[in-house]
């Protein structure tokens, strides 16, 4: 059994160890498979570092040898910091001097027009004039600026890993992940397996196994076809988005178009507009080929469209805040001689959010059906009584989800609170965006005349305002002093959002959704608002109300949930590891008594099936009557032998029993040299029949004890020391007393005991040299019993010895 349960901890540590290393060697892989790609959280820095120092070298050179080869040559070498597919560029008009080291991505082709800035930089996707069907995502910088006595372009691109390169690393992220989710399971496996354990071939599909594989099996089959499913629907919610979006710009092209023929367009006018189906979007609009105005986020010349393009979806980001490339779609419309162009980033569809929300419910609820369902049918019908290997299990299952369910109960307030009071936070930190933008919107006004205040404060506020990117609500109202009123008006409820109120907190208005691509057209959108009035530059009195979408605190939001998505699982796997690891921990001491107990049965069942089997033997060989008196004799006097040691293992069982049951015993003062001739009298026989002699201290000694047991605890090491010495030697008893200890050594000079072997001599049946015990009568109990006593006494025991040259058995007894 033993044999058994190392075999299977020693296979679980096996495979534990090659799944580690599997996880090295993937982790390896995973670092390996973005090789010679720049790292995308570095790019900024590193181009700025390779722009610093090419304009300082170039800076550096002699206007004399100011030539293609004396360039290429100072910026050759900055070439590997920008990856395998970077590239940099250098243009200096006044020499004619074109150099590009690098891959060639026909730079100027995409761009189209000049961006007619000094400096800007950008992401974006481009094919390498060699490979025009594999895209690779670039950081490009360009810089106009003197380099010494030169004015130059220096246009810089730094390769991060393709999409073919992310999906890789992240299949050998996943794959490493799951080997160290393995490997802390069989290490746990280790630690919870009791030591009864043995592999049934009947009993190992267990209900609890049953249900775990049936419920691994839905997973997998639930990944394609959530997969499946999330991708067709997000496929049909951004065909919907193009087509909404398309007629969206037809119809501002046709706005303009009548704008143009009575005054001048206002890029601002569509963005404040439409920025509340499109945050963050773009607007252009170019008359006769030319840009006549621009509002919203600038994405730079990645973003521009050549006439005739069809729309397109590209990866974009900010030209001036940078940051990660979100798909972003791309269209134009042209009416008669206006063209505009809107750049809109795709939004989070409510298709695709209600069937994550509905999925992210019906999915684990399926896998716990599944798991219940394979329990249940995997339960055996007929009564049978629970091994001590299955009790122990139900026993840590039991403590691990009992511990779970506390920390899980516990953690819901707490989580609920932190939920709130980051919410909290977010309106918090959307208000005071709207306060600082209504006082901001005051001091415009107050600077403005009537006449300016309708037609510029809407351009103004789209271009100062922070909520312009989010989806701005804009109504202004005043009176001229001929009676009339004038104004503008801007949001998407105007029946409920024209009214104009005076507070100047920010409130909340429901208004019905006709925007916002992530929330049903049926639900209805939530506005934060704000009001405020004052007095234009002649003094005439206005009245505003300013507000904005919460989107702002729903991204906030959705970033917490996002973390949460992958923290909740890893706290809920740490919570599940610390159960079982707890459980295990607070079982192991029954899970030990459970295997000392049942090789304690073991051990003595066959101990005594030994001298009953003998006894049996010799009583049927005695009865049979053609047996003559001497052989009669000889059975008879084995079977009161092996009766004797029947007898004599029996006591020393009861003894143990009794002494685990006891914490203490009763003590009185004893006199060691009445203990000294009592062990003298009891042993006298076999000393004599050895030639052995038993020398014991002349002066006496007091102490405190249980006279019994210490009776007992000296008689077993008497009686072992004399059985194992050899014949004409001497077994000497020593004591001696300190402040704190007395100590009564018991030394033989029989074979002694190899080093390994001494931490297992006080276990019961225990024998460093069986054959020989049992030819000696030992049956192992002996060092168990005088342990279990000097325990009872409140003190402990202690061996020294060495191969041929004896042992030492010390006891160490309180002095007080």
């Amino acid at each position: 059994m033993t044999h058994r349960l190392a075999g299977t901890r020693s296979r679980l540590v096996f495979v534990a160890v090659l799944l580690f290393i599997a996880a090295i060697v993937l982790g390896s892989l995973m670092r390996n498979a973005t090789r010679g790609a720049a790292d995308p959280d570095t790019q900024e820095i590193t181009t700025t570092e390779v722009n610093t120092t090419i304009r300082e070298r170039i800076t550096s050179l002699d206007p004399g040898v100011m030539t293609e080869a004396a360039v290429r040559g100072a910026i050759e070498d900055q070439l590997p910091a920008l990856g395998a597919r970077g590239f940099i560029r250098v243009r200096i008009a006044g020499r004619n001097i074109d150099v590009l080291v690098g891959t060639d991505y026909s730079l100027d082709n995409v761009m189209g027009i000049s961006v007619q800035q000094s400096m800007w930089q950008y992401r974006l996707s481009l094919a390498p004039v060699n490979a025009p069907e594999e895209l690779q995502p670039l950081y490009v910088t360009y810089m106009n600026s003197g380099m010494g006595n030169y004015w130059g372009e220096l246009i810089i691109g730094s390769a991060g890993p393709t999409a073919a390169q992310v999906r890789t690393s992240v299949g050998f992220m996943i794959a490493m992940w799951a080997c160290l989710c393995l490997v802390a399971i069989c290490v746990i496996r280790v630690f919870l397996l009791p030591g009864n354990h043995v592999i049934r071939r009947g009993t190992s599909w267990t209900p609890l196994r049953r249900g775990l594989a049936l419920a691994l099996i839905g997973a997998i089959l639930a990944v394609p076809i959530v997969w499946t499913l999330v991708s067709k629907t997000h496929a049909a919610a951004r065909e919907e988005f193009a087509r909404g979006t398309d007629l969206d710009v037809t119809s501002t092209a046709n706005t303009m178009s009548e704008w143009l023929s009575t005054g001048e367009v206002s890029a601002a006018f569509l963005h404040a507009t439409y920025a509340m189906s499109y945050p963050d979007c773009s607007f252009r609009i170019l008359v006769d080929g030319k840009l006549q105005d621009r509002a919203g986020v600038d994405y730079g010349p990645a973003s521009y469209q050549k006439p005739g393009d069809s729309p397109t979806w590209r990866k974009l980001a900010p030209l001036i805040e940078g940051g990660t490339p979100r798909p972003s779609y791309l269209t134009t419309s042209t009416k008669d001689s206006v063209r505009v162009e809107l750049v809109a980033p795709e939004p989070d569809y409510w298709q695709v959010i209600r069937l994550r929300h509905t999925l992210l419910w019906a999915v684990p609820t399926l896998l716990a059906v599944l798991f219940a369902l394979g329990y249940l049918t995997g339960r055996r019908s007929e009564l049978t009584v629970p091994s001590s290997e299955e009790i122990l299990r139900h026993a840590v299952a039991r403590q691990a989800v009992l511990t779970v369910l506390v920390v899980c109960v516990a953690l819901v307030p707490a989580a609920g609170w932190f939920v709130q009071t980051y919410e909290a936070a977010a309106v918090g930190r959307l208000d005071k965006t709207l306060q600082h933008d209504a006082a901001t919107l005051s001091g415009l006004l107050s600077s403005l005349d009537p006449s300016v205040a309708a037609k510029k404060s809407l351009q103004i506020a789209d271009s100062t305002l922070a909520v312009a990117r989010t989806g701005m609500v804009y109504s202004l109202k005043f009176q001229l002093k001929d009676g009339r009123t004038d104004g503008v008006n801007i949001n998407p409820a105007e029946s409920m959002l024209s009214v104009v109120t005076g507070t100047d907190t920010p409130t909340v208005r429901i208004i019905a959704n006709h925007t916002d691509w992530s929330i049903p057209p049926s639900h209805n959108l939530v506005v934060r608002v704000v009001g405020a009035s004052g007095h234009l530059k002649d003094g005439t009195l206005y009245t505003f109300l300013l507000g904005t979408t919460m989107r702002p605190v729903q991204q906030d939001m959705q970033e917490l949930w996002k973390a949460a998505a992958w923290a909740g699982p890893v706290a809920f796997l740490f919570i599940v590891l610390a159960g079982l690891i707890a459980a295990s921990l607070a079982l192991h001491p029954v899970a030990e008594s459970m295997r000392r107990l049942e090789q304690f049965t073991g051990d003595a069942g066959h101990e005594l099936r030994t001298p009953l089997s003998s006894i049996r033997l010799n009583t049927q060989v005695a009865l049979n009557q053609d047996q003559e008196p001497e052989e009669f004799r000889r059975h008879l006097t084995a079977i009161a032998s092996q009766a004797e040691r029947s007898t004599h293992l029996s006591e020393s069982l009861l003894l143990l029993a009794r002494l685990d049951g006891e914490q203490s015993a009763p003590i009185a003062p004893v006199q060691l040299l009445d203990i000294w001739g009592g062990l003298r009298s009891a042993h006298a026989e076999t000393l004599t029949a050895k030639s052995m002699t038993l020398q014991t201290p002349e002066t006496d000694m007091t102490l405190v004890t249980n006279r019994e047991l210490l009776t007992v605890a000296l008689d077993n090491l008497v009686e072992n020391a004399v059985r194992y010495a050899p014949e004409g030697t001497a077994v000497t008893i020593t004591a001696q007393r300190s402040e704190s200890l007395i100590t009564i050594a018991v030394t033989d000079q029989g074979p002694g005991m190899p080093p390994e072997a001494l931490p297992r001599i006080w276990d019961r049946f225990t024998r460093v040299d069986p054959s020989r015990s049992r030819d000696s009568g030992g049956n192992g109990l002996g060092l168990a019993i005088v342990r279990k006593a000097v325990e009872t006494m409140h003190g402990h025991v202690a061996v020294v010895s060495e191969v041929g040259k004896g042992s030492t058995f010390s006891i160490l007894l309180p002095a007080s």
